[in-house]
């Protein structure tokens, strides 16, 4: 009951992650501010290495695209694991930390233009939030655990093709970036057997494909770096994942 109200508490008090990352379909030349806000309208399948398969909906995103390049928002995202088919469930817990969808997720996000063409741009993008997210513990009778995270990388957009009078477009973009995430050290002992720091950090990269700004594939691979057990929670996780937007 604590972690949930802290979860409400800083969801009411920053802003209620996402995986969802935000592209500017915008010409350099005509862009103009606007607020926008999306309920229930993105739905999200993902599977990855180890196992897990996985539905997320964006329950609510609220968006300003300001005039000068900048973009920012809230998010909100809730994901329901279908199979987790690993037998180590430290590993298992290693897949909702790694997910950028995983648990019940808040997060603030924003992007500033560093270069823009026709048809390319160049941007630096940051997210920041926590996830509440139902584990698998390995001792005791807790079933959930909060981690706060953060990422910060670059994203390149290109426009791969576009007929706009038939309102057709394939976009391209790529999305190295660090990432870190902070957990309680009792919340490290009950789900990962003390094998991550109270402060992880790593990488991760994004890239993809989106038709028509409805269907995207998308593959992301995430790594922690520094953990204190690199065989079971320091390896690449490799995930795919296919998102509709009503």
């Amino acid at each position: 009951m604590k972690k949930l109200i802290l979860m409400l508490f800083f969801g009411a008090s920053v802003s209620l992650h996402s995986q969802l990352l935000e592209l500017d379909y915008r010409s350099p030349v005509k862009k103009e501010s606007l607020l926008k806000a999306r309920f229930l309208k993105i739905f999200v399948g993902g599977i990855n290495t180890l196992g897990h398969v996985d539905l997320s909906n964006e329950v609510i995103n609220i968006n300003y695209s300001g005039s000068g390049g900048f973009v920012g928002g809230i998010s909100v995202v809730g994901t329901y694991t279908l199979f987790s088919g690993n037998k180590d469930d430290k590993k298992n817990n290693l897949s909702h930390l790694l997910n950028p969808l995983g648990g019940s997720s808040g997060s603030f996000y924003f992007q500033f233009s560093l270069k823009e063409k026709e048809k390319s741009s160049l941007r630096i993008n940051s997210r920041m939030g926590l996830k509440l997210i139902q584990g698998m513990p390995l001792r005791g009778f807790e079933r959930s655990f909060i981690s706060n995270y953060g990422m910060l990388g670059g994203v390149y957009q290109r426009l791969l093709f576009e007929d706009a009078p038939e309102n057709q477009r394939i976009d391209f973009w790529i999305y190295p970036h660090l990432m870190a995430s902070q957990m309680g050290k009792n919340d490290i002992e009950l789900f990962f057997d003390n094998g991550l720091e109270t402060l992880s950090y790593g990488y991760g990269l994004q890239t993809g494909v989106e038709f028509n700004q409805k269907i995207r594939l998308i593959f992301l691979v995430n790594q922690l770096v520094n953990t204190l057990n690199p065989e079971t929670l320091g390896i690449p996780v490799l995930r795919f994942t296919l998102a509709y937007r009503l």
